[in-house]
């Protein structure tokens, strides 16, 4: 059996947790939010903060126990069985790569067109070719080409936001007020200030790839969202110094809008830069985790074994691969024919973010289901506070769907167009299930699954100690 190849430090790590959430449309949400409040919607961004980090600590405990590439997936088998791990892993993570996937080769593609000229849909296109590529050549390749893009974009926004803060720019400052909308605008952000910090968990389904993945994974996600917090309320703070808030509010890019007003343009060239760094970074953290989680899916029977294809050479599910990138290119040739433009892109972002959420209220009933159903397994990271931190993830992301936008009307359309994705999905989960005889909600046990993980990851004697290896020896080890 071809095995993933276990080879990634934390660096690395990081990069994969942050690599997604610094992404194209996250500037995009990041411009947007402090356009309409103004320097006030560091409060909401805050607010993200400490619900995005009660999430991360259960995916922590999750995948110290379930050191899986089909990450949510294998995670709710033995908690909520089968039909449920299909939902959560094609409705929060292949919705996901179809809804947003595409619009961050979309953003990337105008960025690079009115820096270059160039035709927007064929730069595109020809970053996501170079994408599959990359991912499909190994997780090495991987990791060289995503950790100095995901600290070098950090850092220039950094600079940038400290510049803005300081006065340390040839720009005239503005007086815009601190809080420009109302308050009861500013609390229906939420969704707005989560997606500043969605995705970091894109790191554990690396986990078969991942050295000590139990701590390296917690680590890198608890660590990744709280540098993120710091460097987008120091751009955005920077940029409510000099920026026009209307412009940005309105504009498509409003983070190059933001970065032109500190820098001028010299600022609105680096930002478009680090927009196509951005997207690029975004597409190869797709690329990396959703076919890992497809791979585990398949694994376990819940998907066609086809999706459990292993490169021989590079050691990659590259079945997966292939249809992440298929999805990616139908959403960008959908949002290139309707010409889409900010409205299209939050819309799109809101789906998303619904259906991403409601994965997320699943992996922290999975913690809870696993604590009483397994109180003495072995978890290598608790969560601290237990069950203060999934009560309180658990309650802020059902409000967060409840009031996914603030106009009433348009949250009609995105429930109803995530309810749709959500039902199809069920149903294709329920025909698959019935046609290979397997039980929708029955539970499977920890030991099997966890016993099937270790069968099929890479030797771990420097995680586990001398004698250990990827065996079922290991997976009692880890029991």
């Amino acid at each position: 059996m071809t095995k993933l190849k276990r080879s990634l430090g934390f660096a690395a790590a990081y990069a994969a947790s942050t690599g997604l959430v610094v992404s194209g449309t996250a500037m995009v949400s990041l411009g947007n939010g402090f356009g309409t409040g103004g320097i006030a919607f560091a409060i909401p961004a805050f607010v993200g903060l400490i619900i995005i980090t009660m999430v991360a600590i259960s995916y922590g405990e999750l995948a110290s126990m379930l050191p899986g590439g089909g990450m949510i997936g294998e995670y709710t088998l033995p908690a909520l069985g089968r039909l449920l791990a299909i939902v959560a892993v094609l409705g929060g993570y292949l919705v996901l790569v179809s809804a947003d996937g595409g619009t961050q080769l979309l953003v990337a593609g105008e960025s690079f067109e009115s820096l270059t000229g160039f035709p927007a849909t064929v730069f595109s296109f020809t970053l996501l070719a170079v994408l599959l590529i990359l991912n499909i050549s190994g997780v090495d390749i991987f990791a060289r080409v995503q950790i100095p893009i995901v600290f070098g974009m950090m850092g220039i926004l950094a600079v940038m936001g400290l510049a803005g803060v300081f006065g340390f720019t040839g720009q005239t400052p503005v007086d815009n007020p601190a809080l420009n909308t109302d308050w009861g605008t500013l609390a229906s952000m939420g969704a707005v200030a989560i997606w500043l910090y969605i995705g970091m968990e894109f790191v554990a389904p690396l986990a078969e790839e991942v050295k000590r993945p139990w701590r390296n994974i917690p680590l890198a996600m608890v660590t990744g969202v709280f540098t993120i917090f710091v460097v987008d309320v120091l751009f955005g703070w920077g940029a409510t110094q000099y920026a026009d808030l209307s412009v940005m509010a309105a504009s498509s890019i409003p983070h190059v809008v933001g970065a032109t007003a500190i820098f001028g343009a010299a600022g609105g060239f680096i930002m478009t830069a680090v927009t196509i760094l951005a997207s690029f970074s975004t597409g190869n953290s797709y690329l990396a985790a959703i076919p890992r989680m497809l791979y585990g899916l398949a694994n376990e029977g819940l998907l066609p074994r086809w999706f459990a294809r292993v490169s021989r050479r590079s050691r990659v599910p590259w079945a997966g691969m292939l249809v992440t990138a298929g999805c990616m290119a139908a959403v960008l040739l959908y949002s290139t024919a309707s010409d889409g433009g900010i409205d299209l892109i939050l819309n799109l972002v809101s789906i998303a973010c619904t259906t991403w959420l409601l994965s997320y209220i699943i992996a922290q009933v999975d913690v809870i289901v696993l604590r009483r159903r397994y109180p003495d397994a072995k978890r290598p990271f608790k969560t601290p506070l237990y069950p203060l931190p999934q009560i309180i993830g658990i309650t802020s992301c059902v409000y967060l769907i409840a009031f996914i936008v603030p106009d009433m009307e348009q949250r009609l359309v995105v429930w109803g167009a995530a309810g749709i994705i959500i039902a199809a999905i069920t149903l294709f989960g329920v025909i698959w299930l019935k046609m290979n005889r397997l039980p929708l909600f029955t539970p499977t046990d920890l030991a099997d699954t966890q016993t099937n993980i270790a069968f099929r990851s890479e030797d771990v004697e420097e995680d586990y100690g001398p004698g250990q290896s990827a065996s079922v020896d290991a997976g009692k080890e880890y029991r």
